[in-house]
């Protein structure tokens, strides 16, 4: 089993640790998806060159393309639950995957994940 750690959890990570992530990372458990990895560029990391290349070590998920994602928020009716593209993208790949998890502090996300039992709860 493998985890995909919303932006989230990376920004608490990175503000004042997060003893979790840290231990998917020693014991290889953690993914990583190019959406996450966009939203963290965008913000202000620590060695952000360094860091940037670190994330994109990780093992990424396949991204789900506009029309599995539209697909998946159509067959599910998941429009005005709250959520924006870049979740349902991301909660695409995540159901399309085999044996990955979502782990989110995202509220209404992981509801949404846990619905599709793909929930990762520490």
């Amino acid at each position: 089993m493998n985890v995909l750690a919303d932006t989230n959890i990376w920004c608490r990570y990175f503000r004042e640790g997060q003893d979790t992530l840290s231990s998917l990372i020693e014991y290889d458990f953690l993914a990583i998806h190019p959406l996450v990895i966009g939203e963290l560029s965008v913000g202000n990391l620590p060695s952000r060159n360094q860091t940037l290349i670190d994330l994109q070590a990780f093992p990424a998920l396949r991204p789900a393309s506009f029309a599995e994602t539209h697909h998946l928020i159509e067959l599910h009716k998941l429009w005005g639950k709250g959520l924006q593209w870049n979740d349902l993208a991301i909660l695409a790949s995540v159901v399309a995957s085999d044996n990955v998890l979502l782990w989110t502090e995202d509220k209404r996300l992981a509801e949404m994940a846990g619905q599709f039992s793909v929930c990762y709860t520490p």
